[in-house]
């Protein structure tokens, strides 16, 4: 339950009014986002929402933070990502809540709180306003969901059974979307390869690939059954911009498209107006997707601060001590930094960063190599980033339930890698360095995220 599914760029500040071209025929919606000073992933596209008009075109401009990202969309997955919208509106403000009241009861580990104790702890917090979003959250998904309890009457039943409840009634309603990545994080090439089909849905043999003719783009005209951009190729740290014309004939409507990496949370609207209705400007758009990016990030880059002030952070209410190989959050996304960036050791000692997220912890590392490899005929993962390397121990195959990772030893020279490690909490990884000196070292699949060991 309130689970999630499993920029560099430049802006035009300036506001101008609305107007009926908009300031251009193209609006640009940021995928994913980083700010300059701290490295994070954010799987969210901002704004959430854009209007246009037929004719103009939607720019999907992709941050490289080396998480890939598709835009997925069409009339197959839209009553899905419809219903999803309620389920992660909770989900979203529920976690916003709990990051500020401690006292909340953690969904991922309830223990043995009861749904009582869940509502009155939930009445209790604040601020107001985000309380009474989650209420109100929870009342509207009742309205639908009537299996739900009534959080204002709330039944003695121990929140584990709600929790199991949420999750079930919750997959009903985005469950059938395609993902571009099975269980077991392997590629399924039926939509991590583009894909527009004007009826039906993708091959339902994962290793398939729609034909030649079907992955070829057409102009958006609201008719499509899917329209996937299949995983956005990297084409260089200012690159990476998937448009979308939006056809003449477009029937005026809302359309929504998502991640089928990252999942429904992140989503899209694309509302059509009728052709001459005043629509928000490139710049307003612009501007808008800056500022909604920026407060999605703002509690990422203070909880980075914090941690680097005191070496600690906080998740689900626990204080946690570093060093950090990515910092733990709330947020539908990952704070991908080494803190602190540089560490002092003696030789032979050991070092354990508490891992956040999937990373690596490389030494000499090669030149920048995207975490997707692209062939004529197929997407797969590059195993450069997910295998260990230089004589480090292979970390196991399933890591979900993994707490601690001793990967050995560095004896300075050459490239060794701990291979892709962390889960969805975090993981004890350590490892030994034999040799004086000073060793920079990054994760691979995140190009920001450097740091520096100096080892005497």
């Amino acid at each position: 339950m309130l689970r999630k599914f499993a920029v560099v760029a430049a802006f035009v500040t300036l506001l101008s009014a609305c107007s009926t071209s908009g300031g251009g025929d193209e609006r640009q919606v940021l995928v994913d986002f980083s700010p300059d000073n701290v490295a994070v992933f954010v799987a969210k596209y901002f704004p959430a929402k854009v209007t246009v008009t037929p004719g103009q075109t939607v720019a999907f401009h992709q941050t490289w933070t080396g998480e890939p990202h598709t835009i997925t969309g069409g009339a197959f997955p839209s009553e899905a990502l419809r219903k999803s919208k309620q389920w992660f509106a909770l989900f979203d403000s529920y976690t916003e809540l709990a990051a500020k009241n401690t006292s909340m009861v953690n969904p991922d580990d309830p223990g043995d709180a009861t749904f009582q104790q869940f509502a009155a702890a939930l009445k209790a917090a604040k601020p107001a306003a985000t309380r009474d979003k989650v209420l109100a959250d929870w009342r509207g998904l009742r309205a639908a969901y009537p299996d739900l309890p009534d959080i204002d009457n709330p039944p003695d039943m121990p929140f584990s059974e709600v929790n199991d409840l949420v999750d079930r009634l919750s997959a009903s309603s985005f469950g059938s979307l395609p993902s571009a990545t099975d269980d077991n994080d392997n590629i399924n090439q039926n939509v991590a390869r583009p894909c527009y089909l004007k009826t039906g849905a993708p091959p339902e043999d994962p290793n398939q690939s729609c034909t030649a003719a079907q992955r070829h783009q057409p102009a958006f005209d609201g008719k499509y059954a899917f329209y996937n951009s299949g995983v956005i190729p990297y084409d260089g740290p200012r690159g990476n911009t998937y448009r979308m014309k939006i056809a003449t004939t477009t029937k005026p409507g809302k359309y929504f498209f998502y991640c089928a990496i990252h999942g429904p949370d992140q989503s899209v609207e694309v509302d059509v107006v009728k052709p001459g209705t005043k629509t928000p400007s490139a710049s307003t758009v612009a501007h808008q997707g800056r500022q909604e990016a920026e407060a999605v990030v703002a509690p990422m880059v203070a909880a980075y601060r914090t941690a680097v002030q005191s070496n600690a952070a906080r998740f689900h209410g626990s204080k946690i001590k570093g060093p950090f190989a990515g910092l733990p959050t709330d947020i539908h996304g990952s704070v991908n930094e080494f803190v602190p960036r540089t560490l002092h050791v003696k030789a032979g000692a050991p070092i354990t960063w508490k891992v956040s997220g999937a990373h690596t912890i490389s030494f000499d590392v090669p030149a920048y190599f995207p975490i997707l490899e692209f062939s004529a005929n197929k997407v797969r993962f590059n195993p450069k980033t997910r295998r260990a390397a230089g004589g480090a121990t292979p970390p196991p195959a399933d890591q979900s339930a993994t707490k601690k990772i001793d990967g050995g030893t560095y004896d300075g020279t050459g490239f060794w890698s701990s291979g892709l490690v962390g889960n969805d909490s975090e993981l004890d990884y350590t490892l030994r360095i034999t040799k004086p000196g000073t060793y920079n070292y990054a994760c691979l699949v995140h190009p920001q995220m450097i740091g520096q060991i100096v080892v005497s």
